[in-house]
């Protein structure tokens, strides 16, 4: 579980960075464009809390499931993206999906969202079966 709780933080650093990096080859916006408002820390802190929280639940699903055991003759590193895109397909999808086809958030909101969550499915399910790996 401390493997995954640490893997959801990873995540969101990792989209820190790239959403700060693509506003640096952005630029400014443009002067007559309407200025969104910073994003609180408050907001940020609940997020990482939650991809944290995410992680540590996929890690104790993983850790259940034995490591995907049925999954033999694999490596580890194809144990722990087929898991991750599981519990994508399973948790994350269909409730962005849902929020799009209802129209409360934009095309670019979903997929910023998705690719959020997809990225803490995947570093955490990496993680969980490489250290799954390494206890055998």
């Amino acid at each position: 579980m401390l493997t995954g709780s640490l893997s959801g933080l990873l995540s969101v650093l990792i989209h820190s960075v790239l959403c700060a990096g693509m506003e640096l080859i952005r630029g400014s916006p443009a002067a007559d464009a309407p200025a969104a408002p910073p994003p609180s820390s408050s907001v940020e802190a609940r997020g990482a809390l939650l991809h944290m929280l995410c992680g540590a639940g996929l890690g104790l699903l993983f850790w259940l499931s034995w490591g995907l055991a049925a999954v033999v003759a694999v490596p580890w590193w194809l144990r722990g993206a087929s898991f991750a895109s599981l519990c994508w397909l399973a948790l994350a999808a269909p409730i962005i999906a849902d929020q799009l086809l209802a129209k409360r958030i934009t095309r670019s909101t979903a997929v910023l969202t998705a690719s959020r969550w997809a990225t803490t499915c995947m570093i955490a399910g990496l993680a969980c079966a490489w250290s799954w790996a390494r206890m055998l």
